[in-house]
């Protein structure tokens, strides 16, 4: 078995399968690939992601905000959890730290307070989280010994 463990399905050019998942699915279990795990990068794109994943099995989603994501909607913990409780979402993330494009001291405080809301949520629901990490690796194994996340 075969597991693609971070994909963004949402992202994918689907016209040469007839703008249709089912259709993606069935070339990618041709070439052996059994399950994929959608990653979440932003709160505005979740819900059309879930959409287009909904009533297949065969894949997985993660809910979260990527560090790169500054102009968009910052979920709360509890606002992650309780799309995390939902069958289809075996993890929170895309989350992490990323400073190769920081052009403000903001933007890193931003990034850590949310990578510690990720967090947070996992750890409230026992679920993993995905970590994305980019000339930050000092900060992102800081933060996860401060919050005990592994």
């Amino acid at each position: 078995m075969f597991i693609d463990s971070h994909c963004h399905l949402d992202r994918v050019d689907l016209r040469p399968y007839s703008n249709n998942v089912g259709d993606y699915l069935e070339a990618v279990k041709a070439d052996s690939l059994d399950h994929l795990l959608c990653v979440s990068i932003n709160w505005e794109d979740y819900p059309a992601m879930q959409k287009l994943v909904s009533g297949y099995p065969q894949i997985s989603l993660s809910v979260g905000v990527h560090p790169n994501e500054m102009d968009g909607y910052d979920p709360s913990s509890k606002e992650l959890v309780e799309i995390a409780l939902k069958d289809q979402v075996v993890a929170i993330g895309e989350t992490g730290l990323d400073y190769f494009r920081v052009e403000k001291e903001q933007e890193v405080t931003v990034q850590q307070q949310r990578f510690r809301q990720h967090i947070e949520a996992a750890k409230k629901i026992n679920k993993p989280i995905i970590i994305h990490t980019r000339n930050a690796q000092d900060d992102t194994i800081r933060i996860m010994q401060e919050e005990n996340a592994g």
